[in-house]
């Protein structure tokens, strides 16, 4: 038992299956195996299919729990990543890539004039400039939100 899962033992799996029972890539999980750490799996001799019986999974799962390897090395298991935009509402993750794709060169050429702003503050400005949307001429655009905030500050 991982992480409060229950481990699920079938007759046998593949390859990719293995690796994603352990919560590994597969192919983080043919590296690991590649550096014996994980045992190799089992060829059937007409297909030629690599696979994990029963006993092997378990081998797999203990080691993975124990930190002890095949080879007996042992090896740290890093914890999945998390995703960063995971906890935000969705409507706020897809804003915060929405504004950071859209205004990103405005913020990169207004820093380059020497103005200290944020995506968020450029996407508020050309918000006020523009309400119906922009549709002038970047050169335009720029100069009308340095205007702007040289006049806030």
């Amino acid at each position: 038992m991982r992480n409060g899962k229950q481990t699920k033992i079938r007759p046998i799996i593949s390859v990719g299956d293995m690796a994603k029972a352990l919560d590994h890539s597969r192919a983080r999980f043919y590296q690991l195996q590649k550096e014996n750490i994980y045992p190799p799996p089992i060829y059937d001799i007409q297909t030629k299919r690599p696979f994990y019986d029963a006993h092997l999974q378990k081998v797999c799962h203990e080691i993975r729990d124990t930190g002890i390897g095949w080879n007996g090395r042992y090896i740290l298991f890093y914890s999945q990543r998390k995703n960063i935009c995971e906890n935000l509402p969705k409507s706020s993750a897809h804003k915060k890539s929405k504004i950071n794709s859209e205004h990103q060169e405005l913020v990169q050429t207004l820093k380059q004039m020497g103005l200290d702003v944020s995506g968020s503050q450029v996407s508020q400005a050309v918000q006020e400039l523009y309400p119906k949307g922009t549709n002038e001429d970047t050169g335009i655009v720029i100069r009308k939100l340095f205007r702007h905030f040289k006049k806030s500050v």
